[in-house]
């Protein structure tokens, strides 16, 4: 008999220090989420904040546009791919390599905003209200692509059961 409550008290003591435990799939999620997307914010935020201030300023000449597009934004962006890219080639599980792909394209659709306005800029046949109009859609592009991954990361966080009071991007 005490051979048998002892073999009960082991398998419950083994059954509830494993029942918590996350799985390999959880694990490298909540390492993306709590490690990986602050280094990403870290980096992005500063870029997003300039293109911000470069749109709005309407008094910038378009030299003066280009030249900061041209030798500010399209390095600080290429260097955020390269960042972006850590995550997606060290992920060993899907769900984690889908959304540091995602996050990747978005960083593409960032670069291409920048393309998009240089082009807008460098053509003299252009009239202002068609190249308006192809910037602020590249820049929609860009966004959708942003905030398409954003819900991504929230829906696979509550997908895998990753507690909710960690920050995760697209949550208030």
């Amino acid at each position: 008999m005490r051979i048998g409550i002892v073999a009960m008290i082991i398998a419950t003591g083994a059954y509830l220090s494993l029942r918590d435990k996350p799985s390999p799939e959880q694990e490298e999620l909540i390492r993306y989420v709590e490690i990986n997307i602050p280094a990403l914010e870290y980096h992005e935020a500063p870029i997003l904040s300039q293109l911000e201030a470069l749109l709005r300023d309407k008094s910038l000449r378009p030299e003066s546009a280009r030249k900061q597009l041209a030798d500010e934004l399209m390095p600080a962006l290429v260097r955020l791919r390269k960042v972006a890219d850590g995550p997606l080639q060290a992920a060993k599980t899907e769900p984690v390599r889908q959304l540091a792909d995602e996050y990747r394209q978005s960083v593409e659709q960032l670069i291409d905003v920048c393309r998009t306005t240089i082009r807008v800029i460098d053509d003299p046949k252009l009239s202002d209200r068609e190249g308006y109009r192809q910037v602020l859609e590249s820049l929609r592009r860009a966004i959708d692509q942003n905030q398409k991954w954003r819900r991504h990361v929230a829906e696979t966080t509550d997908r895998l059961k990753i507690a909710r009071g960690k920050k995760t991007p697209g949550r208030k």
